[in-house]
């Protein structure tokens, strides 16, 4: 394996060996099964099995449009990207979240009070018709993560009342927990490798009262909060691909707060630029280095994990906000949540913004992958569109393939194969579903 790896390293591309690892699918969790189902999307919690979904050569983009009230669904190979527009009951659908077994599509519907509710929604992918909505009884759900070893999802809440986290069996469908944490207006959930343990970052704040909500451990069995780990609006979280680390933005005090997720102690705080409001963070799937949105000043931070420190700055664009990283392709691309309507491209093994890419629309909230590495769709949320990508290997370069016009308001992004033959995508029943 030193031969091959040191060959790579010659070459440049010694990251996707282990992006091939991070992503590939393990087996085992630390202390418990992960389950048969196939997962792939970015819910900051492993894994991602990109390996196991390569060869599902066909597959629709799953894009909220927030003002118009609908999910619209792109595939990018089809004429005109195939746009198809699925209604919902509720208004503002935010975020999509890709279930394990890749048939159910779950959303949360950000009111931003313009019709508070506290529904959350599930959508069949293959049938494209929402089969359930879930309430939860406080208005605003928001961000969630999928366990890897149960039929479990968590989610937050960012209603200017809300402090929760909300569990729901994925299998039946149902609300089976709602639990009060320490701060206010929950956001990003991580879950440990073995489903023992959430972490859970809050984006509550009252100038006059202070900082609001730092990082709540949950004890996901005993259904407890066990821990509260750094100080002010840690918001923004993810866990590293080995599952040793999580890291969380403080915003308001210019750090990100590192935690070790045996120990559930902060090991480390790393600062950033004085007011550069650290914002979602991304890891390299070989963990030497994490990505973090610099959302005032525009920049990239590069993290160096060994040494919990930020090692480089790049510029991006306005608002700079995620970057997405995928297996097979040896660039990411940077999101820029502001008033410019481009991404940035980085080279992850030089860690260098290379160059930028028009959108068709302002603010590129949120971006995701096709499994193989072929397309990305980025939605332009202060817009009435999504664009469209492709990462060509013949040149190395990604391009802009074209607009998919949806309607105002185009948020989050998921992607999922079509597939038949069976319900759920397993580890077991993959190879024999028809794409």
């Amino acid at each position: 394996m030193s031969k091959y790896l040191r060959l790579a390293a010659l070459t440049g591309v010694v990251f996707l060996l282990a992006l091939a690892v991070s992503f590939g699918g393990k087996s085992e969790a630390a202390g418990g099964k992960v389950l048969d189902k196939v997962f792939y999307g970015d819910t900051w919690t492993w894994p991602m099995e990109a390996g196991i979904l390569k060869h599902f050569k066909r597959g629709m983009f799953f894009v909220p449009v927030q003002d118009d009230g609908a999910i619209a669904i792109i595939d990018p190979e089809k004429p005109g990207f195939g746009i198809k527009l699925v209604k919902t009951d509720y208004v503002q659908p935010h975020h999509p979240w890709i279930a394990p077994g890749m048939r159910h599509v779950w959303i949360n519907f950000q009111s931003e009070r313009k019709g508070d509710h506290d529904a959350i929604g599930i959508l069949d992918s293959q049938t494209h018709k929402f089969v359930k909505y879930i309430k939860n009884g406080i208005n605003d759900p928001f961000h969630g993560a999928f366990s890897p070893t149960e039929d479990l999802l968590i989610s937050g809440d960012i209603d200017l009342k809300g402090g929760h986290v909300h569990l729901m069996d994925t299998n039946t469908l149902k609300l089976v927990a709602s639990i009060k944490t320490t701060g206010k207006r929950t956001r990003d959930i991580t879950i440990t490798h073995d489903g023992r343990y959430a972490f859970i970052g809050h984006q509550g704040y009252n100038p006059k009262k202070g900082l609001m909500g730092s990082v709540d451990v949950l004890d996901i069995k005993k259904r407890k909060i066990v821990a509260s780990l750094g100080e002010g609006r840690c918001r923004s979280g993810k866990m590293s691909n080995n599952g040793k680390v999580v890291f969380y933005s403080c915003d308001r005090k210019d750090y990100i707060v590192a935690i070790d997720t045996k120990t559930l102690k902060v090991i480390g705080k790393i600062k950033v630029p004085k007011k550069s409001r650290p914002f979602n963070i991304t890891f390299r799937a070989d963990d030497k280095y994490a990505y973090v949105g610099l959302l005032r000043i525009g920049k990239v931070g590069v993290i160096d994990v060994d040494q919990l420190k930020l090692v480089k700055t790049l510029k991006s664009g306005k608002r700079t906000n995620s970057t997405y990283i995928h297996p097979y392709v040896p660039l990411a691309v940077v999101t820029n949540d502001g008033t410019e309507n481009t991404v940035s491209v980085l080279d992850i093994n030089k860690n260098e913004i290379i160059y930028t890419i028009e959108t068709d629309g302002k603010g590129t909230h949120n971006a995701a992958w096709s499994a193989d590495g072929r397309f990305m769709v980025v939605s332009n949320r202060l817009g009435d569109s999504a664009t469209v990508l492709r990462y060509d290997p013949s040149d190395g370069k990604i391009k802009r393939v074209g607009k998919a016009k949806i309607g105002f308001g185009a948020n989050g992004v998921q992607w999922a194969p079509y597939f038949s033959g069976v319900k759920f995508l397993t580890k077991t029943n993959y190879k024999s579903a028809k794409n």
